[in-house]
């Protein structure tokens, strides 16, 4: 589905034919649409790969079908991919383990050519699953990609050397419709992605690159880009804002901050997974306007994730003859489209083959299990599935401790649930017992995570459980139900249950009172005793701003994706068979009668 690109009409047509150029452009306006999808994490089509079957909504070969009429009501128009993009989905998974990346173009970056994307922005995601897969994913990409606030050193890949840029140029032509003249546009776009990478992924990227602040560097480049004659500066940033606050200082989300910086004309937002306009998530920051996406005053939007939405910026141009271009301010347009709409069929055979693949191997038996693992209830009450995972981390963690010749403390095992549920009719991960098929760990475990191992003491875990406890809204007696207590602005992964330890959460005290019993062994935990604790690198390097989690008390760091990780837990039991019952190690009260 190319595009049938077109700046503007170089001519009227009448029945006399065109009108002659004229040397000299005079006063006009026109309409710069630029367009972004975020997030997409690998969702090209219209395909669930854990549940087996189409869904709606969702998907980039639906996103394309509103691209293609985008462009057609606006030809002069400009595409940017804001980042996220080739990890989180089975067919990534796939890529990413058996696609011959180096011989062949990535199926997702084939659609993305395929779509004529004019540029992409870099996302958290892109690295994990490290530099050498990240340089040969984009070797066939045909669009520039951005990274302005990346600094990759020589130690990294030279193909990746060569194609990530700081600044990225785009050049168009608008005809002016009275005189027919030609009257160059230039278009600069920044690209950012939040530079805790270096935490988040540091052993992809320690020694190979660097991460600049996402502010530094987008004022850096937008006072560069209006100096060097820049008629329109984009930001493409792989960040959100602060939600449900008034404070908008955050190290992770900072595109209120970024909205502030003088010289950009539009901000395309991503990483939260939000539709902006029409949330009311950003509703407490200043000069927020969910309604007509403004932040500080800039066009802004986020376009949701998974291909869900197309957002769209309209920007009214001027041009005078004696100033050049302006874009004018209070008649831009901005909106989030859904992708609820028929799928663009004419792309499917670009991922016929990356789809049957991906399907046979999400089908490869990898053992067996004896109860089904669960991750609808894990917001609530211990669960099967969250306590498979963290017992396969706690056996690689053993490993790697007894080979480490570190002191031997207790050793703890930290998980949360990816897809758990807000409430009895959400979808949730569940898998029934008995055969077990390689594309259920990846339902169990979305993430390419590694292990980490960290030392805390007993007043830093108790500190980790109370930032999990403010995942319950404030009761003042006691919730009806459990369901109705969760505080659905704390997502999922950022719900820690720790085995190993017994606790209890009693949700009518306040947010940090919460951990009202804590023991190990039966014996109440001091705060100065010692633990080890397997864990995520996300979480362990500052992911999820969990307290006392910086990356700074990490004291091993597993190879081996975590996915891999269930896997060789799996081999390694006898008959690759899990057994293992629920441990009830920690309960709520103050919901559902539990009191």
């Amino acid at each position: 589905m190319l595009r049938s690109f077109v700046c503007v009409l170089c001519c009227t047509i009448s029945l006399t034919g065109c009108q002659p150029f004229m040397s000299e452009p005079s006063e006009f306006t026109t309409t710069l649409r630029i367009m972004s999808t975020s997030d997409v994490h690998g969702q090209m089509l219209n395909y669930d790969y854990f549940a087996g079957h189409d869904i709606t909504g969702q998907g980039l070969i639906a996103t394309a079908t509103l691209i293609e009429q985008a462009r057609r009501e606006q030809p002069l128009n400009l595409l940017v991919e804001n980042g996220d993009l080739i990890q989180g989905s089975a067919l990534a998974d796939y890529v990413a383990e058996d696609f011959p990346i180096q011989q062949q173009t990535h199926p997702i970056i084939a659609m993305l050519n395929a779509l004529e994307y004019d540029v992409a922005n870099l996302g958290n995601h892109e690295f994990n699953f490290g530099l050498d897969f990240l340089a040969a994913s984009y070797s066939d990409a045909q669009f520039p990609v951005v990274a302005s606030n990346l600094v990759v050193s020589a130690s990294a890949p030279e193909q990746l050397q060569n194609q990530l840029q700081r600044l990225v140029w785009i050049e168009r032509e608008v005809v002016d419709p009275t005189s027919g003249a030609r009257v160059p546009l230039s278009i600069a776009v920044i690209g950012v992605t939040p530079p805790q990478i270096m935490q988040w992924d540091q052993h992809h990227l320690q020694g190979r690159v660097s991460a600049d602040g996402m502010l530094s560097t987008t004022q850096f480049y937008a006072k560069q880009a209006r100096e060097q004659g820049a008629d329109v500066v984009v930001l493409a940033a792989h960040t959100g804002m602060p939600k449900q606050t008034p404070d908008p200082e955050d190290k992770e989300q900072t595109g209120w901050l970024l909205a502030g910086v003088a010289g950009i004309d539009a901000l395309l937002l991503g990483h939260q997974h939000e539709v902006f306009p029409g949330t009311d998530a950003y509703n407490r920051l200043p000069e927020v306007d969910s309604e007509q996406g403004r932040v500080r005053g800039v066009p802004a939007v986020q376009p949701g994730a998974y291909g869900s939405h197309l957002g769209i910026i309209d920007l009214p141009l001027s041009y005078q003859p004696d100033t050049g271009w302006q874009v004018l301010n209070p008649l831009v347009s901005v909106r989030a489209v859904t992708a609820d709409t028929p799928v663009a069929h004419e792309l499917k055979p670009l991922l016929n083959e990356a789809h049957a693949a991906t399907l046979k191997f999400m089908q490869q038996p990898v053992g067996s299990i004896a109860q089904p693992l669960s991750y609808r209830t894990a917001r609530w009450e211990p669960s099967s599935a969250v306590q498979f995972v963290q017992r396969a981390q706690g056996w690689r963690a053993r490993q790697l401790l007894e080979a480490s010749g570190l002191e031997p403390l207790p050793l703890l095992s930290a998980a949360a649930p990816f897809a758990a549920a807000f409430s009895p009719d959400e979808a949730a991960t569940k898998i029934a017992a008995g055969e077990l098929q390689r594309g259920a760990i990846g339902d169990l475990y979305r993430y390419p995570n590694t292990l980490d191992v960290v030392a805390i003491n007993g007043a830093q875990l108790r500190d980790w459980l109370e930032y999990s406890a403010r995942g319950f809204n404030e009761v003042s007696a006691s919730a009806e139900n459990c369901w109705a207590a969760l505080d659905q602005d704390v997502p999922h992964y950022n719900f820690d249950s720790i085995l190993g330890v017994s606790y209890v959460i009693d949700i009518r005290k306040p947010v940090g009172k919460r951990v009202v019993s804590l023991t190990y062994n039966d014996q109440p935990v001091s705060e100065q005793q010692r633990f080890y604790v397997a864990t995520n690198n996300y979480r362990a390097n500052g992911g999820g701003d969990f307290p006392h989690l910086d990356g700074d008390n990490v004291v091993l760091r597993g190879a081996d994706m975590l996915a891999d990780v269930l896997l060789s837990y799996l081999r390694d039991l006898p008959g690759r068979h899990y057994d293992k019952a629920v441990n009830k190690h920690w309960q709520v009260i103050g919901c559902g009668g539990r009191i």
